[in-house]
C-alpha cells in the first residue's frame, strides 16, 4: 500500500518471469539427470556362479558399455561362508572385444579356501 501511495507500481511480471525461469531450469535438470542415470557408461549384472571344486568357482556376468573403443575391466571376487574374500581376479576386456548391447562373460576364480559365492566387486 505504501508503494501505491507514493506512485510506485508493483510489477507482477518480474516475479512471473523469475518463476517460469526456475521451472524451466528445474525441468531441464530432471530430464538431464534422468537420461544419465537411465543410461550409465557401464552396466554389469551378475548372472550366476557355480562352485567347481574346493579351489575354484565359476562366475557368469553380463556387461554393457557405451564406449566400445576403450578397454574395460571388472574385479570379480569369491567369498567363503564368513563373507571373507578368498579369491579375486581382474577380468581385463580389451578395446574392441565387446559387442553393442549385453555381453555374457564367464570367468573361473581360483580360491585359497572353499568358496560359497562369487560377485562383481567393481567395473570400470
Amino acid at each position: 500500500m505504501l508503494r501505491e501511495r507514493y506512485g510506485i507500481k508493483s510489477s507482477k511480471r518480474g516475479n512471473l518471469w523469475f518463476a517460469v525461469g526456475l521451472i524451466i531450469i528445474a525441468l531441464l535438470w530432471f530430464i538431464w539427470s534422468g537420461t544419465n542415470i537411465a543410461n550409465p557408461k557401464l552396466r554389469s549384472e551378475l548372472i550366476s556362479f557355480k562352485v567347481i571344486d574346493d579351489q575354484s568357482i565359476s562366475i557368469s556376468y553380463s556387461i554393457k558399455v557405451r564406449d566400445l573403443d576403450i578397454a574395460h575391466s571388472c574385479k570379480l571376487v569369491a567369498r567363503d561362508l564368513a563373507k571373507t574374500v578368498v579369491g579375486e581376479v581382474n577380468d581385463a576386456i580389451g578395446a574392441g572385444e565387446l559387442l553393442p548391447g549385453k555381453n555374457l562373460r564367464t570367468v573361473v576364480i581360483t580360491t585359497r579356501t572353499p568358496a560359497v559365492n562369487a560377485g562383481i566387486s567393481s567395473c570400470q
